[in-house]
């Protein structure tokens, strides 16, 4: 597998728990009725389909991977949103917009605070940004376990002893503060906070598909070149930890470790 591009196909039915915490990403936001809005790392576009439907303004929505905005373009491209792929670090717009939206997108930047600098750039004075993110190195216990055990099985343990993971963890909400008022943000409001989803064990690995499967079964993550059947024998690991965590009811509880900013550009 590589990536969303792989992923991409099934992401709009996987991603549940994204857009549920993108949902209160909008609220968070609250853009006016006349809002330009940028949504960076859209994915497939339903949120950005949802803070359309709020605003009069353009609403432009940018991903890296030219895969989702095929799918993006696929499904919203007639209701007048502009769809791009393009890098959170290489965005290319003047003071163009009012509000930015970044939802379960930040653990992915390469270069976060120069993506944070064009975040900056594109917005007008006084523009809004509201962005949430997976945080911390335990971001998801349950799928940190799921992995540590894939490690004990002799068929996996040589190739995941070279992963090397791909994600931007901060451990504080204190220190993501730091960060975003280092590219010049006046943060209104950061804060950590766990949530937590109750669901069967194939229903996690659907939510384990929708994102972080992206990471742990990408050929790029590993020194080692992955077998053929890796991608199987991974899932099939996965699975088994996550039937472990169930409890005598046959689910379990994920949860999931987030960071909420909501910041302004200075101005007007």
């Amino acid at each position: 597998m590589s990536g969303f591009a792989t992923l991409a196909a099934q992401y709009h039915e996987r991603s549940k728990v994204q857009a549920s915490a993108g949902q209160r990403l909008i609220e968070l936001l609250a853009p006016t009725t006349d809002s330009a809005i940028l949504d960076v790392g859209c994915g497939t576009g339903n949120l950005t389909a949802a803070l359309q439907a709020l605003t009069s303004g353009r609403v432009v929505g940018v991903d890296p991977s030219a895969e989702m905005i095929g799918q993006a373009q696929q499904r919203y491209g007639d209701q007048g949103i502009s769809f791009a792929t393009a890098a959170s670090e290489e965005l290319r717009f003047g003071e163009e917009f009012d509000a930015l939206f970044c939802n379960s997108a930040f653990q992915w930047f390469q270069q976060p605070a120069r993506s944070l600098s064009c975040f900056f750039q594109v917005l007008r004075p006084g523009g809004k940004l509201a962005l949430q993110a997976p945080a911390t190195q335990d971001y998801c216990p349950n799928f940190v376990a799921a992995f540590e055990q894939c490690r004990n099985l002799p068929e996996l343990a040589d190739t995941l002893a070279t992963f090397q993971s791909p994600w931007f963890f901060l451990e504080t909400a204190r220190a993501y503060q730091q960060l975003f008022e280092q590219a010049g943000f006046l943060v209104e409001q950061c804060w950590l906070e766990e949530q937590v989803q109750v669901c069967t064990p194939p229903a996690a690995v659907e939510i384990f598909l929708s994102g972080a499967a992206a990471g742990y079964l990408n050929q790029t993550c590993y020194k080692a070149v992955l077998a053929p059947d890796f991608g199987e024998q991974m899932l099939q690991g996965v699975q088994a930890a996550f039937a472990t965590q169930a409890d005598a009811s046959g689910r379990l509880a994920l949860r999931f470790r987030r960071v909420f900013v909501k910041a302004r550009k200075g101005g007007a």
